[in-house]
């Protein structure tokens, strides 16, 4: 993991350098059928997006477009620093990758699109500070953003409150596009927030669903504190009730402490696995303090990380995921193939090709609404482009791109991974 400066303005020799996703409680705002859920076996969901080759010069230059405008940004807010970094460095590259490929192929008449790229170190304050920080410069059209649902909260209210778009790649907790209620009373506070992935409302009832199935009913459930792994946990919990199973211990073991004093309430419990609702900079730790009771550590997307076994995960853990592994989608071959061509330092991550949907989301909303507008972008907007954003369909790297009333993209799938041999894989066990 190399590291990043906290903040980065992304554009050729200047560059200075985390669910829910979303579970259906119906029909979209367009009448569009509901999706469900898969494990593995989930069907790719959208044809090939045809990618435009990347150029080789440098990042955001607009080639042979008629730029006579000038320039607008596109904002993106990802922890660039710290130990999820390897996560928000793929998910800056990849905003990068879409807007330059939104550059060669003049996505915004008259204007150069540029990124730009500020740290939230996965801390709220810091998330919000950026946010704000961003919302001063005029030409922002929108914000790619975040990863951790804890930061979303802080930054809703900025970029809501200014009328920005915010696209996420990695938020999962329902609460964020339904509120407190999300079941019996939905509500949609901030109309301008928009996520390209599935809820924890999917994934929690996901690993419930495969412990089930494999006989694994004695759960006990520790989770960190944070937003998002308060929320994965409570759903898990709640489907695991339906499936007859029991959630024998539930405990707080808030980020950063030390695992004894968990494994030793998880020993007198006597679980046949455990679920941690929380990140692998934690979870590692605690599977490898757990290795003497000889149980599996369960998570969500915040476990599914390269870095997990390095931490102390151990082989036999599970973890769900938001959509299929990128290398199996026929439309992410193009997207591979030009983010490797364009050289950067570190991977795409999971998280990369839900960023490059997030970015084109941003621009194909700007385009739309400057086409409606007269082709003349002001700060006035900025409140069409979220318009424009509730009515994008398109087909992306990872699926159909559509959102329903609540900002929730229509893809619910999950894929199950098993770690083997310190690696990630999608996991075929049968029970």
């Amino acid at each position: 993991m190399s590291v990043a400066f906290p903040e980065v303005a992304v554009g050729g020799a200047s560059v200075r350098a985390r669910i829910t996703r979303r579970a259906r409680w119906g029909n979209g705002a367009a009448g569009r059928p509901r999706r469900t859920a898969s494990l593995v076996t989930v069907g790719v969901l959208a044809a090939a997006l045809a990618l435009a080759a990347c150029s080789s010069g440098a990042s955001g230059q607009a080639g042979d477009c008629d730029t006579d405008r000038g320039t607008l940004a596109v904002g993106l807010i990802a922890p660039l620093s710290g130990p999820l970094a390897n996560i928000g460095l793929g998910m800056r590259d990849s905003a990068d990758l879409a807007v330059r490929q939104a550059n060669e192929r003049c996505a915004v008449p008259g204007y150069r699109l540029e990124l730009q790229a500020r740290d939230d170190r996965a801390d709220p304050p810091t998330g919000a500070a950026a946010a704000r920080e961003l919302a001063t410069n005029p030409d922002l059209i929108g914000v790619v953003g975040t990863y951790n649902s804890s930061t979303a909260q802080a930054v809703q209210p900025v970029l809501g409150d200014a009328g920005i778009v915010q696209v996420s790649p990695g938020n999962t907790n329902v609460s964020l596009t339904r509120g407190v209620n999300p079941v019996a009373a939905p509500l949609r506070q901030y109309q301008t927030y928009f996520r390209v992935v599935a809820t924890d409302a999917v994934q929690g009832p996901a690993a419930a669903d495969h412990l089930a199935a494999l006989g694994r009913t004695r759960v006990a459930v520790v989770s960190d504190g944070q937003t998002y792994g308060e929320g994965i946990a409570d759903e898990f919990v709640k489907q695991l009730g339906t499936r007859g199973g029991d959630a024998v211990m539930r405990m707080t073991l808030p980020a950063g402490s030390p695992p004894a004093a968990a494994v030793a309430a998880i020993s007198r419990a006597r679980p046949q696995a455990v679920f941690y609702g929380g990140e692998y900079p934690d979870a590692g730790p605690l599977s490898k303090a757990l290795s003497g009771l000889g149980i599996p550590l369960v998570g969500g997307d915040g476990i599914v990380d390269p870095d997990y076994a390095a931490a102390g995960g151990r082989d036999g853990d599970l973890g769900t995921s938001v959509g299929p592994p990128t290398e199996t989608l026929p439309g992410a071959t193009a997207f591979l193939s030009a983010y490797r061509a364009a050289g950067y330092r570190e991977t795409w991550g999971q998280y990369g090709a839900f960023s490059f949907d997030a970015t084109n989301v941003v621009v194909g909303a700007t385009g739309t609404a400057l086409g409606r507008g007269g082709g003349e972008w002001s700060p006035d907007l900025r409140r069409p482009v979220a318009q424009a954003a509730q009515a994008y369909d398109a087909d992306g790297v990872t699926g159909p791109i559509s959102f329903d009333r609540f900002g929730d993209v229509g893809s619910d799938a999950v894929t199950m991974y098993r770690l083997v041999g310190g690696r990630w894989i999608p996991d075929r066990t049968q029970p």
